[in-house]
């Protein structure tokens, strides 16, 4: 019948086929980059116990699928990131009142609000500075932004565990600085010293005024 292979044409397609697909086992490694011996290796320890890491067509897609993904959020980062720098220009270059219009009016020039564009300018700032370096900003811009909360000790902290990389999430950020949580401001500590003398001051004033009403 027309359109159907023998089965000895079929078995020498699909021989052609399986050479040219990626040995998804350990000989492979040779012939891939530093980053893909690295992807092949984390996602046979994620399929492990499937059958994926013996499919060499799925495990190929995948692969694929994982490149792609990761250049699209570094993508993504540099996009946030020539926004923040882009705002950043702008409040130095416009005047005080200019400026202050321009945040008022933020939603209706961009596509975004002004908490966000705050967000981008401080982690722009960040990185303008060094003290982020662009190749460990996160690709999400929420959570670059948590990171540019982090004080001095909290960023000490986070570099010698290893949190400032590209791919670490808004939880782990969260959770070192719920673990080590900042200390007040000066000003805080200060007003909240002179509300503990002045609640202390009121209930000696309460306890002598209840004393002399006793004595009418």
């Amino acid at each position: 019948m027309k359109g159907k292979r023998s089965r000895g044409a079929l078995r020498a397609f699909l021989a052609a086929e399986e050479e040219a697909l990626p040995d998804p086992r350990a000989g492979e490694l040779a012939t891939l980059s530093a980053e893909e011996a690295e992807g092949l290796a984390t996602l046979r320890e994620v399929f492990a116990g499937t059958a994926l890491p013996e499919d060499a067509a799925r495990l190929r897609q995948v692969l694929r699928a994982r490149a792609e993904i990761r250049k699209e959020w570094g993508d993504a980062r540099d996009s946030f990131l020539a926004i923040g720098r882009t705002l950043l220009e702008l409040e130095r270059s416009l005047s005080r009142e200019e400026w202050q219009r321009l945040r008022q009016g933020t939603e209706r020039l961009f596509p975004f609000s002004d908490a966000t564009a705050t967000q981008l300018r401080q982690i722009a700032r960040a990185v303008e500075s060094g003290r982020l370096p662009a190749q460990d900003c996160p690709g999400s811009y929420g959570t670059a932004y948590q990171l540019t909360l982090l004080n001095d000790r909290q960023w000490q902290a986070a570099r010698a565990q290893g949190l400032i990389r590209p791919d670490v999430t808004r939880r782990e950020i969260q959770a070192l600085r719920q673990a080590l949580p900042a200390a007040p401001a000066p000003e805080l500590q200060r007003l909240r010293q002179r509300r503990a003398h002045l609640l202390a001051e009121l209930a000696g004033i309460e306890a002598r005024i209840a004393a002399l009403e006793e004595q009418d």
